[in-house]
């Protein structure tokens, strides 16, 4: 089936095994039916890669205890290529499309698996991989659930608020 928008939210079709699930996008009414936005990339940034936003200017998002709380405000996943200072297309809240230069410790997303910001500038990593867990204890500052793997180079975009470890 294809997507499917009812009461003012978007569904997107997704097939974990042979049960059709639909995934609700967004966190609550939608404002717009734009799920990308453009931004001036701050510096260059590859496509797929999580961003913050500071001004007008998208730049790579990180997790890594010790960095300011604005770079783990992860906003949304490049959807191309940018050098710094032109527009760089980003995705809000659809399907992101990512590569093994933006996973921590592994070549390509597990289906079925919620990906977070990592400690690692721009790059998603699962909850636990063989390199660690997102934990204070290894690195972080924040846990921010970015959204669950549809294949192993898609993610559906459903970023949340942060939360502080301490």
């Amino acid at each position: 089936m294809t997507d499917r928008a009812i009461f003012n939210r978007k569904y997107t079709s997704f097939t974990p095994g042979s049960t059709q699930v639909w995934l609700v996008n967004g966190a609550g009414v939608s404002t717009s039916a734009a799920a990308t936005q453009d931004f001036t990339a701050g510096v260059d940034l590859i496509q797929g890669e999580v961003v913050y936003v500071s001004g007008v200017y998208a730049l790579p998002a990180s997790a890594a205890s010790g960095v300011a709380p604005a770079q783990y405000q992860a906003i949304g996943i490049t959807a191309s290529a940018a050098s710094g200072s032109s527009t760089v297309s980003v995705n809000l809240d659809d399907i992101a499309v990512v590569s093994d230069a933006n996973i921590t410790a592994e070549a390509a997303l597990v289906p079925g698996q919620y990906y977070y910001l990592s400690q690692y500038d721009g790059q998603m990593t699962r909850f636990e991989t063989i390199s660690g867990a997102v934990s204070a204890a290894n690195g972080y500052a924040a846990v921010v659930n970015l959204g669950l793997a549809l294949s192993p180079t898609e993610l559906h975009v459903e970023i949340q608020s942060p939360i502080t470890l301490s």
